[in-house]
């Protein structure tokens, strides 16, 4: 008995339920209004006493007494009124009191089970957004960082779209993102062919969502602009060591110059020096024998003359 239950219970949770139709038709035909006697009430009798009453709007009240006496009196007619209104509404429900609550009991068990689908069908979306972002990672596994770049399809939401066919064109944007990657490096090779400094595939990674021939046309733009960075750069680097050439030559001649001017200057005070040198180092050496006292007074008088200094040596 337990086993044959709980198999009814699977198949009530697989099965699809036939709803019944359930239409509630409006038919006033069925419908008999109650009567009522117009002369139950005296509209133009009751008009003229609320008029009376509304007078009070304009007396001019001295005594508290007064004011307390008139606003009981008011209120005694108005809970007349309202009794008489409710009396008056409770026989007109009278005879529908039963039929709005079943239809209210029944208006609420539908809607217990509206709530129940709608929460079943949040659980079931949640479920297969799940599967759908499971999906994702396993055909990216091997490029989690394109994962950036996948078009979602709104459809596969849908629960007639099967995981099959979600994974199918899941697998194909991978594949058109691989081949775009390929032919983003293909293009980058021959752009960097003669290029200093080359173009990387991370600077043009985000072309990859777009056609092969925008991508083709953006990297030949990239190419040209740094083509002619280079050539500019090329160019105010010659300059610059065309100028440090010509600055290390005026130095170099600056120098030599100062060093000419220097070695003549040293030359100069090397003959003034050898010059004076010579005169304070000549030596002359006289040897006489047997002088006459007039000779010897004669070479005294020629040194003295010439402020010579010089030593006398007897052998």
């Amino acid at each position: 008995m337990e086993n044959k239950k709980e198999n009814v219970e699977i198949e009530v949770e697989t099965s699809v339920i036939e709803l019944p139709k359930m239409e509630f038709v409006f038919d006033n035909s069925k419908i008999v209004p109650a009567k009522i006697d117009k002369n139950m009430i005296d509209f133009e009798k009751a008009e003229k006493d609320v008029e009376q009453i509304e007078k009070l709007y304009d007396v001019v009240f001295t005594d508290v007494k007064d004011i307390k006496h008139y606003r009981e009196e008011v209120a005694s007619k108005k809970a007349n009124a309202e009794q008489f209104k409710k009396d008056l509404m409770d026989y007109l429900t009278d005879g529908t009191k039963e039929i709005n609550q079943k239809l209210i009991n029944l208006i609420k068990r539908v809607e217990a089970v509206r709530k129940f689908l709608h929460e079943k069908e949040k659980e079931l979306d949640t479920a297969k957004a799940e599967k759908i972002e499971s999906i994702k990672k396993l055909v990216f596994e091997d490029r989690k960082d394109y994962l950036f770049y996948l078009v979602d399809n709104p459809r596969w939401k849908n629960k007639t779209f099967s995981e099959s066919k979600i994974e199918g064109e899941i697998q194909q944007q991978y594949d058109e993102l691989i081949k775009k990657e390929e032919f983003i490096k293909s293009e980058l090779e021959k752009a960097n062919a003669d290029l200093e400094f080359v173009i990387t595939f991370e600077e043009t990674k985000h072309l990859i969502t777009e056609d092969y021939s925008i991508i083709s046309n953006k990297i030949t733009e990239k190419r040209n602009d740094r083509k002619a960075t280079e050539e500019n750069l090329r160019k105010k680097a010659e300059e610059q060591a065309k100028k440090e050439t010509e600055e290390k030559i005026r130095k170099e001649q600056a120098e030599q110059i100062k060093l000419e001017e220097k070695q003549n200057t040293v030359t100069e005070k090397s003959e003034n020096v050898s010059k004076n040198t010579g005169k304070k180092s000549t030596y002359i050496s006289i040897k006489v024998s047997g002088l006459t006292e007039k000779a010897t007074e004669d070479l005294l008088s020629v040194i003295k003359k010439h402020n010579l200094k010089y030593i006398k040596e007897m052998k």
